[in-house]
This record gives C-alpha cells, sequence and structure tokens, in this order.
C-alpha cells in the first residue's frame, strides 16, 4: 500500500529501516525517523531534481515491509533507485519479493529502463546479496567500508599536512558548515557534475548528473531539513574552488559520521589536495564537535589515491558496499 510522511503508517515504516538496521550492524545506531519524513517530504515538492514514492507492505494489520523508489527528473531519466527493507521478523515469507515487483512495475510505468540498489554488506554473504542474486540482480560495482575512530593523531595530521601542503604551495584551504559560499556555489556545482563522471561507478547504469548552483542550494537545505550538519573543506586557486571533502553529521546521533562527496578535479591533481583538504576538515570537526568519535567512508579499491590517503589517516576496512541492477 502507498505511504508516504505524513500517512499514519509512516512510523510503523521508518521502523521497519530501524529494525534492519539494528539487526545487521547491532553496534551503530539506526537512521532516525526525521531523516526518512524530511527526505519523504523532499520527493513530495515539485521542482527539485529528484521525486519519488513509498510504499508499505502490510500484514496482520502491521506493517512488515518497506520500499522506497527515486526517480532522478533533472538526469539519469531511464533509472529508478531502489530502497527496500524487510523487518528481521518477516523476512524469507515473501515480503521483498512482493515490494521488489512493486518497484518494478512503478518503474516501468515512470518510463524507466533499469533499476539500481545498494547493499549494505557488514559481513559477507549478507541477506540482502542472496537476495539480490535470487532475483537475477547483477552486482555493478563494489565498495569497501572504512571507519575512522577519532581522535586522530595530531602527529599523524602534522605529518600528512606538511607533505600536502609541500606539494601544493599555490593552493589554499578553507572550511565552512552547511552553506557552500556565494562566489564557490558555481564551482561547486562544477565538482557535483564532475563527481558523478570521475568516481568509479564499475557498470552500474548512470551517466552525467546535471548540477548548477540552484541543485546545490537545494541539496543543502535537505542535509539541514533532515537534521544534518555538513563540514566542507576546500581548495582553493586563483579564485576558484578545485577540490572539496564533505563531512555529515546527523545532530541527533553525532557520534558517527559519514564521509560525502569527496572530489579533486583531474587537472588539479598531483599536489596532495584531497589529504589537505581532509586534514582541513578532520581539524574543523574536532573543534566544533568534538561528539564524533568515528567517520565511514565508501570507495572503490580502484580508486587507489583515494584509499591511500584514507588509510594514512588511519582508516580501516569495515565492510562493504555493493550496488546491483536490474534492466527492466
Amino acid at each position: 500500500m502507498q505511504t508516504g510522511p505524513d500517512d499514519a503508517r509512516f512510523p510503523a515504516w521508518c521502523e521497519v529501516w530501524a529494525a534492519t538496521q539494528r539487526a545487521d550492524r547491532p553496534d551503530e545506531a539506526p537512521r532516525p525517523a526525521r531523516d526518512h519524513v524530511a527526505l519523504g517530504r523532499r520527493l513530495a515538492t515539485p521542482g527539485g531534481s529528484v521525486t519519488g514514492t513509498h510504499r508499505a507492505a502490510v500484514a496482520d494489520g502491521g506493517v512488515v515491509g518497506a520500499l522506497r523508489l527515486l526517480l532522478p527528473v533533472r538526469d539519469n531519466t531511464t533509472v529508478a533507485y531502489v530502497d527496500l527493507a524487510v523487518h528481521p521478523a518477516a523476512r524469507r515469507q515473501g515480503v521483498g519479493s512482493a515490494l521488489l515487483a512493486e518497484a518494478g512495475r512503478l518503474a516501468a510505468a515512470a518510463g524507466r529502463t533499469a533499476m539500481v540498489a545498494d547493499v549494505d554488506e557488514p559481513v559477507p554473504q549478507t541477506p540482502g546479496r542472496a537476495f539480490a542474486l535470487h532475483h537475477g540482480w547483477t552486482c555493478d560495482l563494489r565498495e569497501s567500508r572504512r571507519d575512522l575512530v577519532l581522535p586522530v593523531d595530531e602527529a599523524r595530521l602534522a605529518v600528512l599536512e606538511e607533505e600536502a601542503r609541500a606539494a601544493g604551495p599555490d593552493y589554499a584551504v578553507l572550511t565552512w558548515r552547511d552553506r557552500t559560499p556565494d562566489d564557490l556555489v558555481e564551482d561547486r556545482a562544477l565538482l557535483g557534475r564532475r563527481m558523478s563522471t570521475d568516481a568509479p561507478s564499475g557498470d552500474v547504469p548512470v551517466e552525467e548528473e546535471h548540477w548548477d548552483a540552484a541543485r546545490v542550494r537545494e541539496e543543502e537545505a535537505a542535509h539541514v531539513a533532515r537534521g544534518r550538519t555538513v563540514l566542507t573543506g576546500g581548495a582553493v586557486r586563483e579564485g576558484r574552488l578545485v577540490a572539496h571533502t564533505e563531512l555529515h553529521v546527523p545532530l541527533e546521533q553525532p557520534e558517527r559520521a559519514q564521509q560525502g562527496a569527496m572530489l579533486v578535479l583531474r587537472e588539479h591533481r598531483g599536489h596532495r589536495l584531497g589529504a589537505r583538504v581532509k586534514v582541513a576538515v578532520l581539524r574543523e570537526l574536532a573543534a566544533t564537535l568534538p561528539q564524533v568519535r568515528r567517520i565511514s567512508t565508501y570507495n572503490a579499491e580502484s580508486n587507489r589515491p583515494m584509499v591511500a590517503v584514507n588509510e594514512a589517516l588511519g582508516f580501516r576496512r569495515a565492510g562493504g558496499l555493493s550496488a546491483w541492477t536490474r534492466r527492466l
């Protein structure tokens, strides 16, 4: 049945996600309901870069499964992104299969020719992987998760910063929180566009994303609505933003942060800018949000420069993430 952030069943829909996350990663707090509500309202607001819908699987009067379908509207208009969860107590009863069939029906009705879904893999042979294989999906990208326990040793940061500064003395580094400075927002849009083509995507059927200043502001507002604050470190040369890194911190549960977008423009690589902006944002995090105790990031192993930076900072393997595709 259809549901949404203003529907009476939506709290139970959110609880399905929370129960799933508690079962799969018991040492981590699940996403708060506020996050789901804000995202749901964004999908229902006309004029944005993405739309979508929610469905709930109901058995014996209770919600046992949750589906969210996200549909890009400015680019990648042949793709539907699928988020699906089944309450641990209701697994292996056909709930996920029914929701997946509904996702395929909705995606086809919206003119999409492929569905894409991520599977979190804290350990090998997760239920999500087996489910995707059973339904004929193809694994098109695998990434490793790495976690960094905070605080980072200052001596480690100082060495990395000194080496990086020597490799790129013509670049200045700055940080900001939640809103990109107006004079850099067009450059931030370019970084978003390049991120969609330069970051490894394996065989996932995605194309370049359209980014402009309005989309940057839309994303920033969405993070605030979802109860997140975003710390950004950027590298600037001759007044132009050429590299950036983001950390997303959920304010209701600030102990664990997530690495967001991270990119150095191709023509500015080789100057250790990735290391410099990461060190800058880690220092800003320690000064302004000392409650954060761990950062998680995901990288394709083929992205060796980024993996090397993360490992030099002290990130260590903590599972993986895979992207799966089903052609319609």
